[in-house]
């Protein structure tokens, strides 16, 4: 959780077009889960697989893979696929044949589970102007309650940014998506129009409601040419979504994932 935090986010609207894509997923876990979870984890990553071959390999550039004991593996899949979905959505999937489940040759109790999709990506419409662009880089990945996060955003030209926030910790308190940039609240700072370079500082904090010791947090980065009135909250992340396949407004996306440690 974040006392004050930073996010971008950028689209434009492009005539692209849906695409069936074949993909494979495997997962590799050393007997501490059963088959039927370890597939199901596999499945995840196929459509996350689905949708790079699909739509390109940059939307995971900043995506964490650490998998938080608040979560487990399966949920922080699931958590990484939504995010893949700003960029492309799944709209259908189907496994094909049995899963592949076994040993690995050679190893000592290292089991896997491969599982081969086909599913119908539908992609979010994209960013193509080559002048409206941002780079995004936070001081670590991985914070101890009371660090500050650094948020370093530099952009080729001058464009608004909005940040939402999501603690995928799950109940009604930690699940919503908040919009953390500009929010009073959050930082006395309310001007979101950037131009060059601009450094957010925050500082972290474990929430004292969650009894583990880590959880996976993210952040979602927006920027568009005009200003666009967002909510303060969205119920679900797939309420987001939705939002950004409404306007005519030149945005692009970008997230970032980081490890928060009580």
């Amino acid at each position: 959780m974040i006392k004050k935090l930073i996010l971008i986010f950028l689209l434009i609207i492009t005539p692209l077009k849906a695409e069936i894509v074949t993909e494979k997923g495997k997962h590799r876990h050393v007997g501490n889960i059963s088959p039927n979870q370890s597939c199901k984890i596999a499945e995840q990553k196929a459509k996350k697989n689905a949708i790079i071959k699909s739509i390109g390999q940059t939307i995971s550039s900043d995506v964490v893979s650490n998998c938080s004991e608040v979560d487990g593996e399966f949920e922080c899949e699931r958590n990484q696929l939504s995010l893949f979905e700003l960029n492309g959505v799944i709209t259908f999937s189907k496994r094909l044949g049995k899963p592949n489940y076994g040993e690995e040759l050679g190893s000592d109790g290292i089991f896997f589970c491969e599982v081969t999709i086909r599913a119908n990506v539908e992609p979010v419409k994209k960013n193509l102007d080559p002048t409206f662009q941002f780079d995004v880089k936070l001081n670590q990945e991985i914070f101890r309650s009371g660090e500050n996060m650094e948020i370093e955003i530099n952009t080729s030209k001058k464009m608004y940014m909005t940040i939402f926030q999501w603690l995928p910790y799950g109940g009604k308190k930690f699940n919503i998506i908040t919009k953390i940039f500009p929010n009073k609240e959050y930082n006395k700072n309310i001007n979101n129009l950037i131009e060059g370079q601009l450094v957010l500082k925050y500082e972290t904090y474990f929430p004292e409601e969650i009894k583990e010791n880590k959880v996976d947090e993210y952040l979602i980065f927006v920027a568009s040419e005009k200003d666009i009135n967002w909510l303060k909250s969205y119920s679900q992340i797939e309420s987001l979504k939705r939002e950004f396949t409404k306007t005519n407004i030149l945005m692009e996306n970008h997230y970032s994932g980081y490890m928060l440690i009580k």
